[in-house]
């Protein structure tokens, strides 16, 4: 029988989108059942040019890691639990730590309510499920929508399917805009030496300590440049431009930045036409990772395992150091005391992002 499922994952661009390939498969393994996600205001577009998605909810969550006044959000969790009520029969928290969606789905009375047994989260629950730490940031959201589907009556077979689908690691289906696409055909137009399949480096994230040297990711361009004879393309989110300032300068101008000129849809339309992305552990990285594109991946400070592209390891490959205190799982106020360049990240060199290029160029 179809159902209605509510998936709440209010967080950063990568944990929205390795939250995706679950989800969307438990809505394939029920015909009719139709997927709602909730998610934060700034990721909202992002989930709507997803053709899974059939509907895209915002709250003003209190903004990540920040002290919110609980009477505040009291207020806001009843007036949008109204709203709520009697829409959906299920509704998945896919993070961890979410009393914000934990109270809003609980006042909302949706019957099913599946999350991670972790402390401050079972009263909001019907049902949950142990969290794995270690296992892959997809693998975690799959095992709860297993869990799902065991609460909708989706039968074995119906399982096996959902776990397959996910596993499989094919791309997620994602429409950019007529607008978006119109962008980057104008932006490729302009930069003939980027060639028809350039290649894009992503070198921001929201957390500096996982931030690579401007000066390498120049020296990398120029390399690029010369061996390929392709002018790699150097995006930029917000409060990106001078770090794609910087990048430029340095790599002598044989990088062309884009600083503020691309959303997430004309980014995914831009990673879709490239033949390469070369990123730090990032949502971008994973959006172009899950869009179909090849990719390397720069890791430090977070592990490998858990937050690596979901896509075939055929079409990623993935540059750590090897260090006593790597991956110290810390995104700020790190052990080494390092907030900025840390040894993890310094010791990646640009030979070593040449010879794994060169693996998937």
């Amino acid at each position: 029988m179809p159902a209605r499922i509510l998936v709440a994952r209010p967080d950063h661009l990568g944990d929205v989108l390795l939250t995706l390939p679950a989800a969307a498969a438990l809505r394939a393994a029920l015909p009719g059942t139709s997927l709602a996600l909730l998610v934060s205001t700034s990721i909202a577009d992002t989930t709507r040019r997803c053709p899974d998605v059939d509907e895209t909810l915002t709250v003003p969550f209190p903004a990540l890691g920040t002290v919110f006044p609980t009477q505040d959000w009291d207020e806001i969790a009843h007036t949008h639990a109204q709203a709520m009520r009697d829409r959906f029969d299920i509704a998945v928290l896919a993070r961890p730590d979410d009393p914000w969606s934990g109270s809003l789905v609980d006042l909302a009375e949706i019957p099913i309510r599946i999350g991670y047994a972790v402390p401050g989260m079972e009263r909001f629950l019907t049902h949950s499920i142990q969290l794995r730490e270690k296992h892959h940031a997809a693998v975690q959201t799959l095992r709860l929508m297993e869990k799902a589907a065991r609460c909708l009556g989706i039968g074995v077979a119906g399982q096996h399917a959902l776990n397959a689908a996910v596993l499989s690691r094919a791309p997620v289906p994602f429409v950019p805009a007529e607008d978006e696409e119109a962008l980057v055909h104008g932006i490729l137009a302009e930069v003939p030496s980027a060639g028809r399949r350039p290649v894009v480096f992503q070198p921001g994230s929201g957390w500096p300590l996982k931030n690579w040297a401007p000066q390498r990711w120049g020296r990398l361009g120029i390399e690029i440049r010369r061996r390929y004879g392709l002018t790699p393309l150097v995006p930029g989110g917000p409060g990106e431009d001078l770090l794609v300032h910087a990048i430029v300068g340095a790599s002598e101008a044989s990088c062309y930045g884009l600083p503020g000129r691309l959303s997430v849809g004309a980014l995914a339309a831009l990673y879709r036409r490239a033949s390469l992305v070369i990123g730090i552990d990032s949502g971008p990285l994973h959006l172009a990772a899950m869009v179909g594109t090849p990719v390397v991946g720069l890791y430090g400070p977070l592990p490998v395992e858990q937050w690596r592209p979901w896509s075939s390891s055929e079409k990623h490959r993935l540059i750590r150091v090897s260090l006593p205190c790597s991956p110290c799982d810390c995104i700020f106020d790190p052990p080494c005391g390092i907030p900025l360049n840390p040894p993890c990240m310094d010791g990646i060199t640009v030979d070593a992002v040449l010879a794994a290029a060169s693996e998937l160029l």
